[in-house]
């Protein structure tokens, strides 16, 4: 289980929110960025700072070869 920090938006690292459900629990996404799973967790940039989401299911889509359409649900970090 890795952790992959896309809130920069920067070039190769970069994702769109498609759809919001239950008030934010769930989103469907699509991006760039190589070596997502599903298990891991995305870092998704909300206001000043960051909303964690766990992977539940990705495909990528093979051309370009890092873009991928993903639905995640929101896991809130332990203090």
């Amino acid at each position: 289980m890795m952790t992959h920090d896309l809130s920069p938006k920067c070039w190769g690292c970069n994702y769109n929110v498609l759809d919001i459900k239950d008030k934010g629990m769930k989103v469907s996404l699509c991006g760039w960025h190589s070596g997502i799973k599903s298990g891991d967790f995305l870092l998704l940039k909300q206001g000043d700072g960051t909303t964690r989401y766990l992977v539940d299911s990705i495909r990528y889509c093979g051309e370009p070869d890092d873009m991928w359409f993903a639905e995640a649900s929101f896991a809130p970090r332990d203090n």
